[in-house]
């Protein structure tokens, strides 16, 4: 009996261990490879950026760059998604205004 009660016990410390970790994760994934992905301010990498951020952390800023130039920022409130998702960053190319209409083009 003594054997279950201590197995049990171990069992459920590793399991509140596990609930009450500090981080969380993000993915971030650029189908450009020529693109640096930048998190808030800080240089991450290219096409798939694994991001780890403490669990009281509320947003994020991610920035794209192309040969030094910013093509895309935006803020992410954490809150909106889930442990180790999956964000497909979409830079848009030769993005134009022309009375009043947007040509924007994808890659």
């Amino acid at each position: 009996m003594k054997k279950i009660i201590n197995s049990t016990f171990a069992y459920l410390l590793l399991l509140c261990f596990a609930a009450c970790s500090t981080t969380n994760r993000l993915n971030f994934a650029c189908d450009d490879p020529t693109i640096d992905i930048y998190i808030d301010g800080e240089y991450v990498g290219r096409d798939l950026v694994n991001y780890s951020f403490p669990k009281d952390k509320r947003t994020i800023e991610v920035s794209c760059f192309e040969n030094g130039t910013e093509v895309y920022r935006r803020t992410y409130y954490v809150s909106s998604y889930q442990n180790n998702e999956l964000i497909n960053l979409q830079v848009q190319r030769d993005y134009k205004y022309s009375s009043g209409t947007n040509k924007a083009k994808t890659r």
